[in-house]
């Protein structure tokens, strides 16, 4: 028996040579998603703690992450994406997981606003006119759709030269948000009620100005999201440095989720964390028919991710963003105060207003996408 066992594994040993680490690695986390996963530790939920070793505290701490809405890959787009080269596609499949990562971390945003943290999902949600279909009709996949992707495509294009059927990092998927919000500000259509007072502060190369986001009070903004964007180690995340501090983001009542994805730069949306040496996130990466219209969403009943997906604190990428949604001065002075605290110091800094730096400063801008293993 032993003899069959040391024969298999050499197969297997045999099998991986022609991968390296890294791409084995890769595979794990692919293959890891497949596998079977109960929640059966302490949990942290975008603010809220459940005990999931209990049979009760796991079953609303599953309520609680079914209400998430999931915003994934589609095809069958209309109009299709035209391409650099002449052409068009019809899916953003293979490239869009980003950006449609970054899509439900504002969905969660606009539920946190509109709906409270406390909401659960329900058949009453699907009703016309509800404030969650109110909420999924800014990710439709039309042009006409505020936070579509085709309009984040565009904006892409458009401040940071991406081609469509490119790949988007946290910054710049962040970066076309900051942007769609100011161009809807300043022409006033298309937004939704739950939005004419809401701002939106990206910051891009790591610390939090605090004169950016009182600006956005200041004018007339009751409620701001801010997208705060880093870059947490070079081919891996630095998780001796870093991991406390993201872990304490998942305890704030403000936090609204982590925009990144797994060591081999698959983008995922990070909700919760589990014990100390796991996240649990929801996956854009299963393609569907194009959202076209309200009715689509309803055909679905709903958008609601089937199970929490677990990666390991050591296979997170080291590129991130952290979302988090204020809705007066003070609690956003109060959030600097929390960030700047304890764990939270080594991965947060807080300035009053941004310095002024020479023009070569924007190359920087640029370098942040996910860690790309190959």
């Amino acid at each position: 028996k032993l003899s069959a066992q040391g024969a298999q594994a050499k197969k297997i040993m045999k099998a991986l040579l022609p991968f390296d680490m890294k791409q084995i690695q890769r595979m794990i986390d692919e293959i890891r998603k497949w596998m079977p996963f109960t929640p059966s530790s302490k949990v942290v939920c975008l603010g809220i703690t459940y005990d999931c070793s209990e049979d009760a505290a796991r079953e609303q701490f599953l309520e609680d992450f079914r209400s998430r809405i999931l915003l994934t890959y589609r095809c069958g787009l209309e109009p299709p994406l035209q391409l650099a080269g002449g052409g068009t596609t019809a899916s953003d499949s293979g490239w869009g997981c980003m950006l449609r990562v970054t899509q439900m971390m504002l969905a969660q945003c606009f539920v946190s606003l509109s709906l409270g943290r406390e909401w659960r999902f329900g058949e009453k949600d699907l009703k016309e006119g509800s404030t969650y279909l109110r909420i999924t009709s800014c990710f439709l996949d039309t042009p006409k759709a505020l936070f579509s992707l085709h309009r984040l495509v565009e904006m892409g294009q458009h401040i940071l030269g991406k081609e469509p059927s490119s790949w988007f990092g946290p910054t710049s998927a962040a970066q076309a948000v900051g942007h769609l919000f100011e161009t809807s500000k300043e022409d006033g259509a298309g937004r939704p009620d739950f939005l004419q007072e809401v701002g939106c502060a990206v910051f891009v190369d790591g610390p939090i100005y605090k004169e950016t986001v009182m600006e956005r009070f200041n004018g007339g903004c009751t409620s701001v999201i801010i997208l705060v964007c880093r870059r947490l180690g070079l081919e891996s995340c630095n998780l001796e440095e870093y991991q406390q501090g993201l872990d304490v983001c998942f305890r704030l009542p403000e936090f609204q989720g982590l925009a990144s994805g797994n060591s081999s730069s698959s983008a995922h949306f990070f909700v919760a964390t589990h014990g100390e040496d796991s996240l649990l996130f929801m996956d854009p990466h299963v393609t569907y028919p194009a959202l076209q219209k309200d009715a689509d969403v309803v055909a679905s009943c709903g958008l609601r991710a089937g199970r929490p997906l677990r990666l390991p604190w050591s296979s997170l990428n080291p590129s991130v963003c952290v979302a988090f949604l204020v809705q007066s001065k003070s609690e956003f002075l109060s959030l600097c105060d929390r960030l700047c605290e304890g764990p939270g110091e080594q991965l947060f800094e807080v300035l009053e207003r941004q310095p002024t730096y020479n023009a070569a400063f924007d190359d920087l801008l640029e370098a942040d996408d996910l860690v790309v293993v190959s």
